[in-house]
């Protein structure tokens, strides 16, 4: 229920954005307005003030929404009195190009003020120093080793854990080695190859635990700090205060062991023996399965107190003043639209596999899971999806926005419109490639979630 409401609030959140863009250009532009909705499907909520006015929409089906404004080549939909100098066919070439651009500029402008507001609180990252290493991954065969410090990456200079996972996920795309300057804690430097080129699957956020590295933690004691409502945790009766002891009769020394015993075996029995108070206990349960980086893993809905852990040593904290945030918030934007722009060829060039392609399903869950790892990851988790949203809206693919401004590129080229005849054929290409990529998502989904 949480993805379902986290996902809602966000593409509301995105589509209401978006159409707001277009509904104010068009308004700049002296354009009438006769429709906003937000939503498809049976309407929820209507409201006009007096007939000449913009009508409001709100309809069941939160994926997508409109604004209708007015067309001389549609007569039947307006009365016979009407201004036709406001009809959007009407404008310059120029006004109509910056209606249509507008909804992406208004997912962009989101996506800037969300990772700005951000960025200006602070930036907390994690120091690069690695954690325990997969025996027999690309890490291990590199000779990585655990405790070291990640000085660099193919000769940048590295602050945060952070930034080494996204400098990795852009070589993995690219089907790259890295080059990995350590430091041990006596100060002696060593270089690695780290050859993600021949790392299996398709490219994800899990490219460090998938290369089998892991970033160093302070050691946490196995003891449950919350318990997540309707989680499988609470159902079996464990409670904020437990002790885990042992997992089928093998000792758990500190959290991160049980954590790695239970994303291990999702939706296996698993007989744990906890202490409370003074008191023993024994109980069997079997972890949801959930889809993470493309593979099942075990979650029981049970968290670690990370307040009561000092993860002083651990972190890096960074402060910027409020123009500093913003080029840090443009910088960060550009990354990540390079970094979609790249996948997407990839994709097209067959270079890459289409299943990276997420459907509602995949996105409903991380909303869900960003939501449910607080406030900032969330805002940042819609800030990532508002860019995305602008990124496919200005495609040059008919029925999108980026198709749209192709045929105002090529009306400016002509001197006059595209004939119906090519925007007929356009419109049903249009409809054909959208929902060709809708059948992929999903199906990406179905496989993802009941296939695995």
């Amino acid at each position: 229920m949480t993805s379902v409401l986290a996902f809602i609030v966000a593409i509301g959140v995105l589509v209401t954005i978006h159409e707001f863009g277009h509904y104010l250009a068009a308004r700049s532009c002296g354009i009438r307005v006769l429709k906003f909705s937000i939503g498809f499907g049976k309407p929820i909520f209507k409201y006009q003030a007096n007939p000449q006015s913009t009508q409001w929409i709100l309809s069941w089906i939160p994926l997508g929404g409109y604004v209708k404004m007015l067309d001389s080549r549609e007569h039947e939909s307006v009365s016979a009195q009407v201004d036709w100098s406001q009809a959007f066919d009407r404008q310059s070439i120029a006004a109509k190009m910056w209606v249509v651009f507008a909804g992406p500029f208004a997912n962009l402008l989101l996506a800037f003020v969300c990772y700005w507001g951000l960025i200006a609180q602070g930036e907390v990252g994690l120091k690069p120093y690695i954690g325990p290493v997969e025996p027999g991954s690309l890490a291990a065969q590199a000779k990585l080793r655990q405790g070291d410090l990640i000085v660099s990456l193919d000769g940048k200079p590295l602050e945060t854990w952070q930034e080494a996972q996204w400098h990795m996920l852009e070589n993995w795309v690219a089907h790259r080695s890295v080059l990995v300057l350590t430091k041990t804690a006596q100060g002696d430097v060593h270089q690695h190859v780290l050859p993600l080129n021949r790392l299996p699957g398709d490219p994800d956020g899990e490219v460090m635990q998938k290369a089998g590295l892991t970033v160093l933690m302070p050691v946490v004691p196995a003891v449950i700090g919350e318990v997540i409502p309707g989680s499988v945790a609470e159902k079996s009766g464990l409670q904020t205060g437990d002790r885990i002891l042992k997992v089928n009769q093998k000792t758990i020394s500190d959290w991160q062991q049980f954590v790695k015993v239970v994303r291990g075996n999702p939706g296996q029995p698993l007989k744990i023996e906890y202490q409370r108070a003074e008191n023993l206990y024994q109980v069997k349960l079997l972890p949801e399965t959930v889809q993470q980086g493309g593979q099942k893993v075990g979650r029981l809905g049970a968290a670690v107190n990370m307040d009561a852990v000092d993860l002083t040593p651990y972190q890096v904290i960074r402060h910027y003043s409020a123009s500093q945030a913003a080029l840090r918030a443009v910088d960060k934007m550009h990354e990540t639209i390079a970094f979609t722009l790249n996948m997407l060829g990839k994709m097209i060039t067959g270079e890459a596999s289409l299943k990276a392609i997420s459907g509602p399903v995949s996105i409903a869950d991380a909303a869900g899971e960003s939501a449910g790892m607080g406030i900032k990851p969330y805002i940042g988790f819609i800030a990532l999806l508002s860019i995305s949203i602008a990124v496919m809206n200005l495609l040059p693919i008919p029925v999108l926005d980026g198709g749209h401004l192709l045929y105002h590129m090529a009306e400016l080229i002509r001197g006059e419109p595209l004939p119906d005849k090519v925007l007929a054929i356009g419109q049903r290409l249009g409809l054909g490639i959208l929902g060709a990529l809708m059948f992929i998502a999903f199906f990406n989904d179905i496989n993802r979630y009941l296939i695995g």
